[in-house]
């Protein structure tokens, strides 16, 4: 009966209407166009600058400028305003400023609340224009990014992670950022390097902007003029060559003794990122491994007791390189047990699906964490974004919520047998202090040794 009525409630909760979002288009007085979802619910406005390109031109070894770059501008302070100053004023208008850089985009973020956009905007633009790229702030930056890159790659879970980017990845210049070789990467950056990427990726053109929340397009055109105030005309960013990542069908074993306990890390390709069938691909990934009811967790935590939790997830590596993996930290003593279960329970998903039982669960949390989402004026803002850089229409983005709400299991079981790959062909990733505690194609002692394993 219980059951029963769980059922009900989900069904329910199903039956809730997705919102229609209505898209104004705006011009500023400076000719800055903008996509507008106006939400007179909110208490913020959030406004996302999204500037087309890469960071191609970085010179080799130094790729990850891309990460220190917008560092260093966020914390930094700008000329005639220390860190300590920046952070103390836009906490004193509830407002919000994050920078950063991914292979395809430099993203600018700037919430505040109705009322304030505009000394917000005056904030943002003295960080775009006038950083202050102090020496001793990048030393800073350095040296703390080489202690945490340093710390992250004596665990388990770093080695699995930069073997699993160097097997990918290949020689690729995103394998560099990704693994973050201190003294090839960080130490080598120099003040110069920092300012020649910021003339040429912070800049008036190529920026999509959308804008989600209750302030009025009037308030927003202003805010939007001072944030880009003096900001260069021409763009010089430009995209690394193509990505292709390969998943050579191996198991390889980094044998490290020091380690109290092992580690196991799978991954594969899945069709790229806001393609067709993306929510089903995320549902079905939920069911796997997100939680302490999935598959994964069931099976190798609560039934074969070999490890303390064990997950699943999807990202994208670039817009057109998605790998699904599942990861966790296991017993030595039960490594070739969880191995051969963790094989065992995915190729039944795989082929199998999400059950009669499973699926109207899976589906209320699924559905019900879009419309949470749907709520939030950030989810709005990053939805068209991300709709924008996929070349895709903006309503694509934002109908989100109705297509979480229409997922239906047949469709979704034969995404999930098509689109997961099998077992067989993923990339297996053992990190063992027991050489032989499974049997693996190959075996290496450093991350740094995997080209010998593609």
């Amino acid at each position: 009966m219980r059951n029963l009525i769980s059922v009900a409630v989900a069904v329910l909760l199903l039956n809730t209407a997705a919102k229609a979002f209505e898209i104004e288009t705006h011009t500023s007085p400076e000719g800055h166009e903008f996509s507008l979802v106006s939400m007179s619910n909110t208490t913020q406005t959030v406004i996302r600058f999204a500037w087309k390109g890469g960071n191609g031109f970085v010179p080799r070894g130094k790729e990850n400028i891309e990460e220190l770059g917008p560092v260093m501008m966020g914390n930094g302070g700008s000329v005639g305003l220390s860190p300590d100053e920046l952070v103390a004023q836009i906490k004193a208008i509830g407002s919000g400023l994050k920078l950063y850089s991914k292979p395809d985009a430099f993203h600018g973020l700037l919430v505040a609340p109705k009322g304030s956009l505009e000394g917000a905007a005056e904030l943002m633009n003295t960080v775009l224009t006038k950083p202050a790229f102090d020496p001793r702030w990048l030393r800073r930056f350095q040296r703390n990014y080489v202690e945490n890159v340093t710390r992250s790659v004596k665990t388990p879970s770093g080695q699995a992670w930069r073997t699993m980017r160097e097997i990918t990845v290949g020689d690729h210049p995103l394998r560099q950022v990704w693994n973050a070789t201190p003294v090839q990467n960080i130490s080598s950056i120099t003040i110069e390097d920092i300012k020649d990427w910021h003339r040429r990726t912070v800049t008036a053109d190529g920026a999509g902007i959308f804008v989600a929340g209750n302030a009025d397009a009037q308030e927003i055109a202003k805010a939007i003029d001072i944030a880009l105030r003096d900001l260069p005309k021409v763009s010089g960013r430009q995209d690394f060559p193509q990505l292709t990542m390969r998943y050579p069908a191996k198991t390889i074993l980094v044998h490290r003794p020091d380690i109290a306990k092992s580690y196991i890390l799978v991954g594969g390709p899945v069709p790229k990122t806001y393609s067709p069938n993306q929510e089903a691909r995320e549902i079905g990934v939920g069911v796997l491994g997100v939680s302490d009811q999935s598959r994964l967790f069931t099976a190798i935590r609560k039934e074969l007791r070999a490890a303390y939790g064990f997950k699943a997830w999807m990202d994208d590596f670039s817009r057109d390189n998605a790998m699904l993996y599942f990861q966790g930290e296991v017993e030595t003593d039960k490594l070739q047990q969880a191995y051969d279960t963790l094989r065992d329970t995915y190729e039944d998903f795989r082929t199998g699906g999400i059950g009669v039982i499973e699926f109207p669960f899976a589906q209320r949390l699924y559905n019900n964490r879009a419309l949470a989402m749907s709520e939030k004026p950030g989810s709005i803002a990053n939805w068209m974004v991300e709709a924008w850089l996929t070349d895709r229409p903006l309503k694509d983005g934002l109908a989100y919520p109705k297509r979480a709400r229409d997922l239906s299991r047949s469709p979704v079981n034969a995404v999930i047998a098509q689109d997961f790959p099998p077992f067989s062909e993923m990339v297996k990733i053992i990190v063992s202090p027991e050489r032989d505690a499974v049997v693996a194609d190959c075996v290496i002692s450093d991350f740094s040794d995997a080209a010998q394993c593609r």
